[in-house]
C-alpha cells in the first residue's frame, strides 16, 4: 500500500481523493488545505506543509495546488525528503522540470506528471517511451479544452465568443480569468513539457512564440469556414537537424483531418515519428475526472514500481520558430494572405491563422 498526501482539496484534489479513498493500493494519510476545510476533511486536514513532508510514513505527495510558488516549495521539499511526487501542474513542471528531475534522481524517488498535458489522455508516458527508440519529428495537438470548447461553439453553433466563454466558465472548463487559455499561455507550458521530453533538453517557456484567440470574431470564423477549413488552436512542435521549433497558434485545418473532429473540451494530439505511422490520441482535456484519472494512473505506476525513470535533462536549448507556410493576417480593415511571414508581420496583425 502506498501512503499518499494530497496538497490542495479543490476540484482536482477532490477527484483524486474520490478515486483513491476506497482503493486497496492507496491510503490517503493527509490532505493539506486551509483551516476552513476542517468540517469537510476532519482529521485528514493538515495545514502545515512540513508536518507532511517530515512524516516518514508518507510515501508519495500529490500536488494539486495550482500556480507555481507554493507548489515549487512543496515539490522541492518532498523530493529532498525522498518522497515520490505526482502533479498535474503544467505551470510549475514547465518552469522547473530540469530541477525536479535532477532532485528526483539524486534522491532515488520518482516525479510523475501525466496529468500536466492532455487532461485524461494517456499521452506523456507513451510519448516518452516512443522517444527512447524512435525519431519523433513532429507533435501537433489541441492541448487546451477551454479554447477548443469556445472555438467549437463559435464554429458549429455560431455562438458569440463572450457567450461561449461564459458557458465554458459555467461548466468548469474556464477560469474566472480565461487569459491563459485564450492567449495560448496554457498551451505554451504544455508544449514546453512535451518538447523537453522529446529532445531530453531543458527548454524555456519564454522562447515559445504564441498567438491566441482573444481577438477572434465571427467574421474571421466565417472567412475560415468559406475556405472549407476549421479553426483550431494548435501547439506545433517540430524537431529536425536545424533545431527544435515550438509554436502555439490558430490553424485553419481541413475539415476532414483528424484534429478537425476534436470538439468541445476534448484534446487531440498527432505524433509523427520515423518508425511508426502517425499516432492519434484523443480524450477529454478538461474537468475533474479526466485530470484525476491521469494522476491516479501515475500513482498506480509508482505503486507497481513501473513509473518511468526520467533522466536529467541536458542543458538549456534555444528554440527556433518555423514560420513557413501560408497565413491569413487579419486587421480591423483588411485580410492579407502571406507566405512565410516574419515574426514581426505576425505580431503586427490583429489575428492570424496558418492555413493547412
Amino acid at each position: 500500500m502506498n501512503n499518499i498526501a494530497i496538497f490542495g482539496y479543490g476540484t482536482v484534489g477532490k477527484g483524486v481523493y474520490e478515486l483513491t479513498k476506497n482503493n486497496p493500493l492507496f491510503k490517503v494519510a493527509a490532505i493539506f488545505d486551509k483551516p476552513e476545510k476542517k468540517e469537510e476533511l476532519h482529521n485528514l486536514l493538515v495545514t502545515d506543509i512540513d508536518s507532511i513532508i517530515l512524516d516518514k510514513s508518507i510515501d508519495t505527495v500529490v500536488e494539486c495546488l495550482g500556480g507555481d510558488s507554493l507548489p515549487h516549495e512543496v515539490i522541492i521539499k518532498a523530493l529532498k525528503n525522498k518522497k515520490n511526487v505526482v502533479t498535474s501542474n503544467k505551470e510549475t513542471i514547465s518552469k522547473h522540470l530540469s530541477e525536479y528531475l535532477r532532485l528526483a534522481n539524486e534522491n532515488q524517488v520518482s516525479i510523475q506528471f501525466e496529468a500536466s498535458v492532455g487532461g485524461g489522455i494517456p499521452l506523456i508516458y507513451p510519448l516518452t517511451i516512443q522517444s527512447d527508440f524512435d525519431e519523433i519529428f513532429e507533435v501537433k495537438g489541441i492541448l487546451n479544452g477551454t479554447s477548443n470548447f469556445i472555438l467549437t461553439k463559435m464554429s458549429d453553433e455560431k455562438m458569440d465568443k463572450n457567450e461561449a466563454i461564459k458557458l465554458a466558465q459555467e461548466k468548469g472548463f474556464a477560469e474566472k480569468d480565461p487569459t491563459a487559455d485564450l492567449e495560448g499561455i496554457d498551451m505554451v507550458r504544455k508544449g514546453c513539457i512535451l518538447a523537453s521530453l522529446i529532445t531530453k533538453k531543458e527548454i524555456h517557456n519564454e522562447d515559445i512564440l504564441h498567438f491566441g484567440i482573444s481577438n477572434l470574431n465571427a467574421s474571421m470564423i466565417a472567412e475560415v469556414a468559406s475556405r472549407g477549413k476549421v479553426l483550431k488552436l494548435i501547439t506545433d512542435i517540430k524537431v529536425s537537424d536545424k533545431g527544435t521549433s515550438v509554436i502555439v497558434l490558430p490553424v485553419a485545418i481541413d475539415k476532414n483531418s483528424p484534429l478537425a473532429q476534436v470538439k468541445n473540451e476534448y484534446n487531440g494530439v498527432l505524433i509523427l515519428g520515423k518508425y511508426q505511422e502517425p499516432l492519434t490520441f484523443i480524450g477529454k482535456g478538461a474537468g475533474k475526472n479526466p485530470t484525476a484519472s491521469a494522476i491516479v494512473s501515475d500513482l498506480v505506476r509508482i505503486n507497481k514500481k513501473i513509473a518511468y525513470p526520467y533522466p536529467d535533462l541536458k542543458p538549456y536549448y534555444p528554440l527556433t520558430s518555423d514560420l513557413k507556410g501560408k497565413y491569413l493576417l487579419f486587421s480591423k480593415e483588411s485580410l492579407k494572405e502571406v507566405n512565410d511571414p516574419t515574426e514581426q508581420e505576425l505580431k503586427a496583425a490583429m489575428f492570424i491563422a496558418r492555413v493547412e
